[in-house]
């Protein structure tokens, strides 16, 4: 789903200029890689794989309306294409519109609830975002779940600290150890070890009044 349906139905000179602009972006020539992508949804407007290397390049040059609008352009034409579902997602994220990455997230693990765990993670971090903290867990799980490399080592970090809001230590403290150990030499594991110590505490302050 990374690959649009519509790409095998472009005719010929879309094709071409869509190769043309592929060629250009590997020189990093982005101005001229735009002109081939316009070229190509000119011709083929439901050409959602250019629309969307179109989307990559305005980001790429921070015109985010821009990229907005071909990313939209690109799911127009082919909704089931999820490549595009995830650029806007991150795009939400960095502007904290978080009821915005919910909706494109759960669109997108709708579409295939077994490959991405980002767009898990993206989802845990919305709903944690909006107080929907059992939405966040079990999103986070999910990922985890998904994720046996541990590529997103940070899904451990959240779920610590979403169980630690729900007033589960126990399991808060396994999840941020868990990160701890997948991502060592995080920027924030000097943070994360004074969260972890905090939560020690609570689960050590039961034994210590029996």
């Amino acid at each position: 789903m990374t690959i649009s349906a519509t790409t095998a139905l472009a005719p010929k000179d879309a094709r071409k200029s869509f190769d043309k602009a592929k060629e250009n972006v590997k020189k990093q020539k982005w101005a001229e890689a735009r002109k081939e992508l316009e070229k190509a949804v000119t011709v083929y407007p439901k050409y959602a794989a250019a629309w969307h290397q179109l989307g990559l390049i305005h980001e790429k040059n921070n015109d985010l309306d821009a990229a907005r609008k071909a990313y939209t352009e690109a799911l127009s034409a082919d909704a089931r294409f999820i490549s595009p579902y995830m650029q806007l997602a991150q795009m939400a994220v960095k502007e904290a519109k978080w009821q915005d990455v919910a909706d494109t997230t759960s669109r997108v693990v709708k579409l295939n609830p077994f490959n991405f765990p980002q767009a898990y993670f993206y989802n845990a971090v919305a709903n944690y975002n909006l107080q929907k903290l059992d939405a966040a867990e079990a999103s986070a799980r999910e990922a985890l779940k998904i994720d046996s490399e541990h590529r997103i080592a940070k899904t451990s970090h959240l779920l610590g600290v979403i169980l630690a809001q729900k007033n589960d230590y126990t399991g808060a403290a396994e999840h941020m150890e868990n990160y701890l150990k997948f991502a060592p030499q995080a920027n924030d594991a000097g943070q994360v070890r004074k969260q972890l110590e905090e939560i020690r505490r609570f689960t050590a302050a039961p034994a210590q009044q029996q």
